[in-house]
């Protein structure tokens, strides 16, 4: 089998695994963002972008703690403030998507913002994957040489272990 096409099925087979378990970690993120969401604009009486606001932060601490120990637990990356404040940075830009999509959507277009929060969700998920998986948690490429393991695998990150 040539040696580029192997790389090529692993790389796809990798990025399809990473989807998949960071899309679990995103159902879990989401099931807090909205129940949050709901304590905090029904229960205890915030406006609905503070209250937004607040789920949307919560929920992205725990998505962060899940992805960094199991969606991309095979690069060995230990907590890091640089990390965290790549995917701080990141999910704050998801932030604002998701106050602009509230706004735009309950503000303006009167929808039930549980409704426009699972909208948004769906959205903000896209941005959210591809600029944490080649940013936030950078994964090398790989290279095949016999009788090595893959880089990724020997819990290596792309800063040179920095």
């Amino acid at each position: 089998m040539n040696v580029n096409l192997l790389t090529n099925i692993l790389q796809r087979q990798r990025l399809l695994t990473d989807a998949i378990r960071f899309g679990l970690v995103g159902v879990i993120a989401a099931v807090v963002d909205i129940g949050l969401l709901n304590i905090l604009y029904l229960g205890a009486g915030l406006g609905i972008y503070t209250a937004t606001a607040w789920a949307f932060v919560i929920a992205s601490i725990v998505a962060y703690r899940l992805n960094n120990h199991w969606t991309y637990r095979r690069l060995g990356l230990p907590f890091r403030a640089q990390n965290l404040t790549k995917y701080t940075a990141t999910g704050a830009v998801g932030l604002v998507i998701t106050e602009g999509i509230i706004h735009l959507l309950v503000g303006r277009q009167g929808l039930d913002y549980n409704l426009a929060k699972i909208i948004a969700i769906m959205l903000v998920f896209f941005w959210n994957f591809f600029v944490n998986r080649y940013w936030t948690f950078r994964v090398r490429k790989l290279t095949i040489k016999t009788g090595e393991q893959f880089p990724a695998e020997k819990g290596g990150d792309d800063n040179g272990g920095q």
